[in-house]
C-alpha cells in the first residue's frame, strides 16, 4: 500500500509539473511581440477635378431665339482660357454685323438655305442667354466631343426653321455625349435647354468668368477655335 501510495503521488506531481510548463510556455507566447504584416499603400483618391466643359446655351434673339454650344478649357480659378462656339443658323449672320442673315432666315422656313456653325451675333452676349446646362468632362471626353463637333460642322451645309435647325444639331451634340434628350425637339431653344437640363438632373448654374484678356486692346472674351488659329470674339447685337 505504502508503494502504491507513493507511485500516485509521483504521477500526480508530473501531471502538475506538465501543467504549469504549459501555462508558462502559452504565457510566454501571448507576451511574445507578434510579426508586424504590411500593411496596404494608402488608395490615392482620385481628383474629381474636370478643367473642360461643354455649356448648352440658348439666347434670345428678334424672334423665338437661338441654341448653340460653347466649349472649352478652364484655368484653376475656374476661368475661360479657350473656347470655340458650335451652332447652326443661316448663312451671313456673323458675329460682326447686325441682322444679316434676315433674308436668308426668312427664305429658310419655306427652303433650305445655306448655313454656318460658327459663332453668330450675340452669342458672347452674356445678357441674352436665357438658359444653360454646362456638362465638366475630362480631357479624354473632351477630345470625343471636339472631334465630333468639328464633323459635325464640316457636315452641315443647309439650314431650315423646322427641319435642320440650331436645336437639331444641339440635340446631335447632347446625344453624342450620352446625355438623355428631349423625344420632341421640336421647341423653342429655352425650352429645349431647360428640358435637357432637367432631364439629366442639372439645376440651374451661374456663368462661367472668362480668364483676363493677355492684350490690354482685347476688350471682348477671345474665342479659340481648336481647329483654327485664335481670334477674338467681338460681339454685337442679338440677329433672328
Amino acid at each position: 500500500m505504502r508503494g502504491l501510495r507513493t507511485w500516485r503521488g509521483s504521477v500526480m506531481a508530473l501531471c502538475v509539473a506538465v501543467a504549469l510548463a504549459g501555462l508558462t510556455a502559452s504565457s510566454t507566447l501571448a507576451n511574445e511581440p507578434k510579426p508586424e504584416t504590411a500593411s496596404a499603400p494608402p488608395k490615392t483618391a482620385q481628383s474629381s477635378y474636370k478643367p473642360y466643359f461643354v455649356e448648352f446655351r440658348s439666347r434670345a434673339a428678334a424672334s423665338y431665339g437661338h441654341m448653340y454650344v460653347i466649349y472649352g478649357q478652364l484655368n484653376g480659378r475656374g476661368e475661360i482660357v479657350k473656347s470655340d462656339i458650335a451652332g447652326l443658323h443661316p448663312a451671313g449672320d456673323a458675329n460682326d454685323c447686325d441682322n444679316c442673315s434676315v433674308i436668308t432666315w426668312t427664305l429658310g422656313h419655306l427652303l433650305f438655305v445655306p448655313s454656318e456653325t460658327g459663332a453668330s451675333d450675340g452669342d458672347l452676349e452674356e445678357k441674352y442667354v436665357t438658359a444653360r446646362y454646362r456638362v465638366m468632362v475630362d480631357a479624354a471626353t473632351f477630345k470625343k466631343v471636339s472631334a465630333h463637333i468639328s464633323k459635325l460642322k464640316a457636315d452641315q451645309r443647309v439650314w431650315h426653321a423646322l427641319l435642320h435647325n440650331c436645336v437639331s444639331f444641339g440635340n446631335d451634340i447632347a446625344g453624342s455625349m450620352g446625355l438623355k434628350t428631349p423625344t420632341f425637339i421640336w421647341m423653342e431653344p429655352k425650352d429645349y435647354v431647360e428640358s435637357l437640363r432637367d432631364l439629366n438632373g442639372g439645376k440651374p448654374q451661374k456663368p462661367l468668368r472668362f480668364a483676363a484678356p493677355t492684350s490690354a486692346s482685347t476688350d471682348k472674351p477671345p474665342v479659340t477655335h481648336f481647329t483654327h488659329s485664335q481670334t477674338s470674339g467681338a460681339v454685337s447685337g442679338a440677329a433672328r
